[in-house]
């Protein structure tokens, strides 16, 4: 499973970080080193996130042209969609993507 995320150069000094799948997971980092360095890190507090709202995980999709993307271990993976499908047959899940 692999999830997309794009850096953007925003002027000399700062680069934009953003996970399209993860509406507001975005941050501004002083170089695209930095960027790519922490991006484990945001996508991780998006997915944090979301468990703790009871909101679905959404799954990957593609980006067309982007060149970056984290791996997501299998066992991870699991717990995603365990948490998508506890949180549908409860019937208290909050997609804040649609």
């Amino acid at each position: 499973m692999q999830f997309f995320y794009v850096i953007r150069k925003l002027n000399d000094a700062q680069y934009e970080l953003r996970f399209p799948d993860f509406v507001g997971a975005k941050e501004i980092y002083n170089s695209e080193q930095e960027a790519r360095k922490e991006a484990m890190g945001v996508f991780l507090e998006a997915v944090q996130e979301r468990f703790e709202n009871k909101q679905r995980i959404p799954m990957p999709s593609q980006i067309p042209g982007s060149r970056d993307s984290l791996n997501v271990p299998g066992t991870f993976r699991e717990l995603i969609i365990q948490h998508n499908m506890s949180m549908e047959s409860l019937g208290e899940i909050q997609d804040v993507n649609e």
